[in-house]
């Protein structure tokens, strides 16, 4: 375990129950958030990518989709 991990488990066995709730729902909200910072970074990346590019081309000619009709399902 890293020394910030042992201060992190420090922390939430000094808080009351609920407090320490709060801090495991923060830490998976910046554990996602870190996972978007790197989607944008694939995304904003000069580098071309063709497959990518044909397959928006192709559904972009294909046009809208009908929305889901859950009673067909």
């Amino acid at each position: 375990m890293t020394a910030v991990a042992k201060m992190l488990v420090k922390i939430v066995d000094a808080l009351p129950e609920e407090k320490a709730r709060e801090v495991v729902d923060f830490a998976r909200y910046l554990q996602y958030q870190s996972g978007d910072l790197e989607w944008e970074r694939i995304i904003d990346s000069p580098h071309s990518r063709p497959k990518l590019d044909a397959f928006a081309e192709a559904a972009l000619r294909e046009g809208v989709a009908e929305p889901l009709d859950h009673g067909k399902l």
